[in-house]
């Protein structure tokens, strides 16, 4: 309640909590959240455009070529080795991880080729056959 707007608190901040508490509350909410993070918790989960299950199925190919939004890495796994007695009595770890970090202030620039995709679509039609 310190955070409350009604308290005096940054209504900013209890916004956050608010919406925090809401994901984590929801088992749905949170596994959409584990899984795509805050956009997946934002939309509504409707298909904004009939082209959208293209883009699910063959990877663009629809209107809007596909793979839109944020891409989520790989999940990071760790073994790490702990006493069965620190088990129950608890512990405290350290873990260093490396990942890449963008930087907000420098803009992104998506390749014109390919818009972002990584590879592009050649288009061949031959009679009534279509080669891509």
């Amino acid at each position: 309640m310190q955070h409350h707007p009604d308290k005096g608190g940054d209504e900013e901040q209890f916004k956050l909590i608010t919406k925090a508490y809401e994901i984590l509350s929801d088992d749905e909410k949170r596994r959409r959240y584990d899984q795509f993070g805050e956009e997946g918790v934002d939309s509504d989960g409707g298909m904004a455009h009939a082209t959208d299950i293209f883009d699910m199925m063959f990877g663009g190919g629809g209107r809007r070529g596909g793979g839109g939004g944020r891409r989520r890495g790989d999940d990071v796994q760790h073994i790490l080795e702990v006493p069965l007695k620190q088990l129950y009595t608890g512990a405290t770890r350290k873990l260093m991880i490396n990942r890449v970090v963008v930087d907000k202030d420098v803009p992104v620039t998506t390749c014109n080729a390919c818009d972002g995709q990584g590879a592009t679509v050649k288009v061949i039609r031959m009679g009534p056959m279509i080669q891509q």
